[in-house]
């Protein structure tokens, strides 16, 4: 799974509420997993976000059901994050096309 960085999209709830450094450093991780080669990527990939205004920075929680694994990244916020309030962004990879979506457009 997400062995190329063809047909990959995103719905109309990601393109109107996470912003595009957010789409784009989620793609990221998930590329630098592929690379690593240490764990095989399952079809989808959760991403989720913690808020901590007092640090000035969002916790992305990257992880997998099967087989698990569970890493965790920093983003500090900047102007354009500042209203960002989504908690949870999915990625599925179909073997054809890669999308991201939010858990409500599923």
């Amino acid at each position: 799974m997400f062995k190329t960085k063809e047909n990959r999209y995103i719905t109309r709830g990601v393109n109107e509420q996470v912003p595009k450094e957010i789409q784009l450093y989620c793609w990221q991780l998930i590329d630098k997993k592929v690379s690593e080669a240490e764990i095989k990527l399952d079809y989808l990939q959760i991403f989720e976000f913690n808020r901590d205004n007092q640090r000035q920075a969002i916790e992305i929680v990257h992880r997998q059901e099967q087989p698990f694994f569970i890493s965790y990244h920093e983003v500090k916020i900047t102007e354009a994050l500042s209203e960002f309030q989504v908690n949870k962004l999915w990625v599925i990879d179909d073997s054809v096309n890669q999308t991201m979506l939010l858990p409500e457009e599923y």
